[in-house]
Parts: structure tokens; C-alpha cells; sequence
């Protein structure tokens, strides 16, 4: 299904809010669809459950202004979506051509999804097959990295290696030996940035602004971990800008609750008594919340009297959940 780029915008304008979208940046983003601006993107998955692409697919499925049609659908026909294993619809090596071709014509954005094993010269994780030969995640980035005008690392698997990286079994440890996709990258390419953007899975709305940054042409502010700042804060910079706890509308300080949770399952009390990572987290979660916002029946974690387990952090999961 093709879309028109004025269908594209009315995404944009439904949901200027959750994208941080003001009057401008609007008109700047009609500016740059207008002169087919939009990058063209390689998203490629590596250890993970793909649950942020899942996760990023479900942002405008709901969404009334332009009906029933996807973001999937807004991705091909106004992004450029030149390889993605989820939703593209050719397979086998036409899948590879598509990510090849736009690699030869360079500037494009690459998406990575998941961690990198390492053990086993990278074979614990293949992505696709070439000439009869199988590709590693990690080669693939090899190949690909040098060449993006920007990598964008989605999910904490990908930003912090996340579960595939964690091993506190002291016999089996990490058995993949997985690492983050920005040391992956460092390691071949000392110079390149990436822009992380954590979770897990992430926000699909903080991976919809990260694109969208990117088709303004803007380079967001990072924090020290790689974090845009506008969505996650500087905790290096700002203990109290963007922490969790700080502006949970459970936090006793803050008038929202009157007590301490004992007991899971008890509404509207702190939970930090009982192990939140809250203190410790830093992202926009208590103010932008989850289902479509402010256009649908808008949760997260702690609302559902479900702790914040701190998914975002470089740590994560590092140490018990329950304190």
C-alpha cells in the first residue's frame, strides 16, 4: 500500500507530542519529505527477541487520522526501509540485494537490534546467507558500519548487550561472549557515534523521534552513554532531570502517594521499599507512558504496580529485581 507523504505528516501531527514535535520542526519535517529527503534505512537483527521492532511497529497502528494503515507502510513507502527481516516482504538473497544496493549508494542509516556474539568467530547468531555463504551479525556490521551516515542502536541488547551479554551463572557466564553493538563498532571503527536508544523493549515512540531527528537532520545531544538527552536526561549531568523516581506520581515526596508499598498490588504506593529501580533509572516513561499516550489507554510499569526494573540502564539486568 502506498501512502502520500501528507498522510505521512498526519502520523507526525498526531503525534507531535510523543515525538517532541513543536510548529517548526513540523514544517521542517515537510520541508525534507517535500524534497525526498528521507534516509534510506538497514535494520538489522542480532541476539534478541525483536520485541523492540515489534514494539515500534504497534506506535500508529491505532492512530485515527489516516485509518488502517501501518507504520510498516509508512516506513517503505516514506523511509526507505531497504532491509528489515519483520516486515520486509522479499526473502532470501532479494532481501540481500535490497541491503546491498543501498549499500553501494552509502548515506544510509543503519539500525541494529540486538547484541553481538562474538564466540564461535560470531556463527552463534546468522543473519542472512550470500553466494551460498552465511553472514554473521557481527561481520554484517563490520561491512555495513563504515559506510552509514548514522547507526542508530534500538533496544538495550543492541546499546548495553543487555540479556544475551548478562551471565551470572559463574560456570557458563556469557557462552556467546555477546557484547553491545557500539563496542562491536569501536572496535573496527574507533571514530563512529551511535545513538542508543534502550529499553526493552524501547519505546516505540523514542525510536519514531530518533528517525525523525534524523530526516530534520538534526544530531541530538547524547548523553555519556549514548542516550539522546531529550528523552532519557543526563544523570552524569543531572541527578534529578529525568530519574524515575524523581517524577513517579507514586513518590511519597511529590504528594502523588501516601505510603510505601508492603506488598505488590497495593495502588497508588511507592514500590521502592520492595526493590524499584526507579532511584537508579532515567527516562521520560512516568510522563510519556505506553499504548498510543495520550490517545489510548495510556500505562507503564509502575502503574500497573509492576516495579520499574530499570531496562534502560548500561547495567541492565544486572543484580536481583527484588530487594
Amino acid at each position: 500500500m502506498m501512502i502520500s507523504r501528507r498522510d505521512f505528516l498526519k502520523y507526525c501531527t498526531a503525534t507531535a507530542a510523543a515525538l517532541g514535535l513543536g510548529a517548526g520542526q513540523l514544517q521542517q519535517l515537510e520541508a525534507a519529505l517535500a524534497e525526498d529527503g528521507a534516509p534510506t534505512l538497514i535494520w538489522l537483527h542480532g541476539s534478541g527477541c525483536q520485541g523492540d521492532s515489534v514494539s515500534f511497529l504497534n506506535l500508529f497502528a491505532n492512530l485515527a487520522p489516516v485509518g488502517d494503515v501501518t507504520l510498516a507502510d509508512v516506513l517503505i513507502s516514506h523511509v526507505n526501509l531497504a532491509y528489515h527481516t519483520v516486515v520486509m516482504s522479499s526473502a532470501g538473497e532479494t532481501a540481500v540485494t535490497m541491503a546491498r544496493q543501498a549499500q553501494r549508494k552509502g548515506g544510509y542509516v543503519l539500525v541494529l537490534e540486538g547484541a553481538v556474539p562474538t564466540a564461535f568467530g560470531g556463527r552463534a547468531c546468522m543473519i542472512w546467507s550470500e553466494n551460498d555463504q552465511p553472514m554473521t551479525y557481527q561481520q554484517a556490521i563490520h561491512e555495513l558500519a563504515e559506510g552509514a551516515a548514522a547507526i542508530v542502536c534500538v533496544g538495550t541488547c543492541a546499546c548495553y548487550g543487555g540479556i544475551p551479554a548478562s551471565g551470572p551463572d559463574p560456570v557458563e557466564g556469557n557462552p556467546t561472549q555477546a557484547i553491545s553493538c557500539p563496542d562491536a563498532i569501536k572496535a573496527d571503527f574507533p571514530s563512529k557515534t551511535t545513538i542508543n536508544i534502550p529499553g526493552c523493549p524501547s519505546h516505540p515512540a523514542w525510536v519514531a523521534w530518533a528517525v525523525v531527528q534524523l530526516i530534520l537532520g538534526n544530531s541530538p545531544e547524547l548523553d555519556p552513554y549514548g542516550r539522546p538527552v531529550a528523552l532519557f536526561g543526563n544523570k552524569d549531568a543531572d541527578p534529578h532531570a529525568g530519574n524515575i523516581h524523581e517524577n513517579c506520581p507514586r513518590n511519597v515526596n511529590l504528594g502523588g502517594g501516601n505510603s510505601h508499598a508492603t506488598t505488590f498490588g497495593q495502588d497508588g504506593k511507592c514500590l521502592e521499599q520492595l526493590g524499584c529501580r526507579g532511584p537508579s533509572t532515567f527516562s521520560d516513561c512516568p510522563s510519556r507512558r505506553w499504548n498510543n499516550g495520550e490517545t489510548g489507554p495510556a500505562n507503564w510499569c509502575v502503574d500497573c504496580n509492576g516495579m520499574c526494573i530499570g531496562c534502560v540502564e548500561p547495567d541492565f539486568p544486572g543484580g536481583d529485581f527484588y530487594a
